[in-house]
């Protein structure tokens, strides 16, 4: 077969694929790749990270991708479908994306960036200046919490928010299928799973089925919750969140991934609405999985889902791109 590695030569792939040459010499191993290299029509396997749609157009042979993260939102669904191209990711930053979701939801509850900021500009809170319970600060301590998605994610996240002695309720679109170590119910309906917490996190995947699953309508009767977003900025209506956050209806959120980004460079506002601007928002810049543990154990498992398909025709972790996860 003829592989063909989109990722930067000048990177720890060069010395990957000259690893996987060795191991596996019967193919043809291209690395280097660009969307105008003119290899593309005869490749079987591809690796790559983000790519132009018009490089699968090109792929007329193409049997299998393999990429290096989770999302696959980005690809030519429908295409792929109908030539049966399979799609190999991996879920290696799991963990890393339920940390972070906790990490932003203790910053909210624990005013951590708030305490931060003022004690910069040498304003102090608490007894040691004689503040009352105003100034007290909030523990995740037992409370009730939702998981909207029970997959690698969700299932980190439930044992993490377990030390806290929290409740930890579940909600998939997947019926009849296993409760979870961690989660103590999974409930059948998306309200339930809103009216039953606190505190909502969103681990879910962008499709068809999920964009906008957090109505405009749905958001204005969340009162007193929070909600943390570490799964697409589509699933949750952008001007309704705005709105909820706004006017108080939400209690506060923690916000990772976003509805606009900078076409160029690194300055753009992550919404179309002033989200960023308000006091009860936890910000983060998409960055919920952007660990060295995660990318070093991502490279690691892309090798695997190669390694694996070479040796008898599957790798290890497919997506499901009817399911577009």
């Amino acid at each position: 077969m003829k592989i063909g590695s989109f990722m930067p030569i000048q990177s720890i792939w060069r010395t990957i694929i000259e690893q996987l040459r060795e191991e596996f010499p019967d193919h043809t191993w291209l690395e280097g790749l660009t969307s105008d290299s003119s290899e593309i029509g005869s490749l079987d396997l591809i690796i790559a990270g983000r790519i132009p749609a018009d490089v699968f157009k090109a792929a007329t042979n193409l049997k299998a991708l393999f990429q290096p993260f989770t999302g696959i939102n980005h690809l030519p669904s429908q295409l792929m479908l109908e030539r049966n191209i399979q799609v190999y990711n991996v879920h290696s930053n799991a963990f890393d994306v339920a940390e972070k979701a906790l990490a932003l939801t203790l910053a909210f509850y624990g005013r951590v960036i708030e305490y931060h900021n003022d004690l910069k500009n040498e304003i102090w809170h608490g007894f040691w200046v004689n503040r009352g319970a105003e100034d007290n600060w909030d523990t995740l301590y037992g409370r009730n919490c939702s998981i909207l998605g029970t997959g690698a994610i969700g299932q980190e996240l439930a044992g993490l928010l377990k030390a806290f002695h929290c409740t930890v309720y579940g909600w998939r679109r997947t019926k009849d299928a296993k409760k979870p170590a961690h989660f103590d119910s999974i409930v059948p309906t998306l309200q339930e799973a809103i009216d039953f917490a606190e505190i909502i996190f969103i681990a879910l995947p962008a499709t068809k089925e999920t964009e906008n699953l957090i109505s405009k309508e749905m958001l204005m009767n969340m009162k007193g919750k929070f909600l943390v977003n570490v799964g697409r900025g589509s699933i949750v209506n952008e001007e309704g969140l705005y709105e909820a956050l706004k006017n108080g209806v939400l209690k506060g959120a923690a916000i990772d991934t976003w509805y606009t980004y900078p076409a160029t460079g690194v300055v753009g506002a992550p919404s179309r609405y002033p989200i960023h601007k308000l006091s009860n928002v936890v910000l983060s810049p998409h960055v919920g999985g952007s660990t060295n543990r995660a990318s070093a154990k991502s490279i690691e498992d892309t090798v695997a889902n190669i390694r694996s398909y070479l040796r008898t025709g599957r790798g290890i972790w497919q997506a499901d791109l009817s399911k577009m996860y």
